[in-house]
């Protein structure tokens, strides 16, 4: 018996001696854990709707292995986080050990409950990490913010939008037939990705210069805030007319201003004005056989078309800025591209052309950008004058500049405003667009694009 007590404790020494550092648990004096960020931050979230997750590291500097006595949410089972630990939910985890050197992953979400306010408002809580009596605190921001929320609807006839709080989009609405939607000044419209805004009838876009309106996705963090393709777009239905938007940003979508809206007459179904279309994964305005007016309007970053306007009708771009000079896409065909003709499966529309550009930028990164199909024999007008123009087709008449480079001050980061030294400056033709996208009056000598520059005293 006393050789086998020995020989047991001998395997027990040699068993304790074998262990690695790593492995062994200290229970005296260590290092604080090291975490890969002191608060987690969570961009706007809405309520009612979860948010993505965000991943805390929790490092264990100490060559042996230390048990977390807990980690807990402060706020305990009344937190709107919730924290995963080794892939279980819960907002309170007991003894949990890390290797020496080692880390832990830690996931963090946010719920938030509606409070019937406006302006969003901060949810603050922290997770609370205890180790051999070591107190240490991780803090959790967010913004909450409350919102209209709509989910494959057909719109109450004349609906007006008007609230301080977002609309957001679950699925697709409709403005039906003889029916209005308006939105005043200061909205925001927010869809999430399959979304689309279906107009049978007529949309009224009221924005000001110091209120626009903005239609964009419903994804608020930061990796999707110029992140192409994330709702379907405004999409204008046969028999939809007299559609007027005015200073709003039309963001993120797939296709901006979508007209299959083809009828006999010459009036515009939209007028755009003072508007931004931009981070489109397909087009900024893709009109069949529709008839559109844009004045002050800066379309950017298309993966398609800036505007591609098939099956003929009546199209006005002045004081238009269109470029594709910072794409995110790789492209091949102009992105400004008007035809006479359309034929898609069964359907084909040949129609007359007519186009007036007018103190207008149509830019990009291709050798040419313009494209103008007149195969269908219609009668067709081209008055194109007083702009710049990247093209290699004989347009170096009516005072136009061919590939000369607008000089935009900085268009990494959408800004289409003119440098200093753009061509573009005083190289226009006065007319009744007196003021500029950003509401700067136009002097004698109006700068071509939606900007007028403002040069400082």
């Amino acid at each position: 018996m006393k050789n086998i007590i020995q020989a047991l404790l001998t395997a027990f020494i040699v068993f304790v001696s074998c262990t690695p550092e790593e492995e062994k648990i200290s229970s005296g004096s260590i290092q604080p854990l090291v975490f890969s960020t002191d608060t987690v931050i969570f961009d706007t979230i809405f309520t009612q709707i979860g948010s993505i997750t965000k991943r805390l590291i929790v490092g264990n500097p100490n060559e042996n292995a230390v048990s977390i006595g807990s980690i807990a949410l402060a706020g305990g089972s009344n937190s709107p986080y919730t924290i995963l630990v080794d892939g279980v939910a819960g907002d309170r985890f007991e003894d949990e050990i890390i290797l020496g050197n080692d880390s832990l992953l830690v996931l963090v979400s946010v719920l938030i409950d509606p409070r019937q306010e406006n302006l969003p408002f901060l949810v603050k809580d922290s997770i609370v990490f205890t180790t051999n009596n070591i107190l240490q605190d991780v803090k959790l921001i967010s913004y909450g913010q409350d919102a209209n929320f709509l989910n494959d609807s057909i719109l109450v006839c004349n609906a007006v939008w008007d609230s301080e709080k977002p609309y957001v989009l679950s699925n697709s609405v409709l403005v039906d037939a003889l029916c209005t939607l308006t939105v005043k000044k200061g909205v925001k419209v927010l869809s999430d990705n399959d979304s689309f805004i279906f107009v049978k009838g007529k949309l009224i876009v009221e924005g000001d210069v110091e209120s626009p309106v903005l239609f964009s996705n419903s994804r608020l963090d930061e990796d999707f805030a110029n992140a192409p393709g994330q709702w379907g777009g405004i999409i204008f239905l046969p028999g939809s007319k007299e559609n007027k938007i005015n200073f709003t940003a039309i963001r993120n979508a797939r296709v901006g201003l979508n007209l299959d809206t083809f009828d006999n007459d010459t009036l515009p179904e939209v007028v755009v004005s003072n508007t931004v279309i931009e981070n489109m994964s397909a087009s900024g305005i893709l009109t069949i056989g529709a008839d559109v007016y844009a004045t002050n309007v800066l379309i950017n970053n298309c993966a398609e078309f800036m505007t591609g306007n098939f099956g003929g009708g009546y199209h006005t771009y002045i004081h238009c800025t269109l470029s594709n000079s910072q794409s995110d896409f790789f492209r091949q065909n102009p992105s400004f591209t008007f035809t006479d003709n359309f034929s898609q499966n069964d359907r084909t529309l040949v129609s007359d052309l007519v186009i007036n550009i007018n103190n207008s930028i149509i830019w990009g990164d291709l050798d040419e950008e313009l494209l103008f199909d007149v195969s269908g024999g219609t009668g067709s007008v081209l008055l194109i004058a007083n702009s710049i123009l990247k093209t290699n087709l004989e347009l170096d008449i009516n005072n136009n500049l061919l590939n000369e480079n607008p000089r935009f001050l900085d268009p990494a980061n959408f800004d289409y405003r003119l440098d200093t030294l753009s061509p573009a400056k005083d190289a226009g033709i006065p007319g009744d667009i007196l003021f500029d996208l950003d509401a700067n009056p136009r002097d004698e000598n109006p700068d071509l694009g939606a900007y007028e520059r403002i040069e400082n005293n």
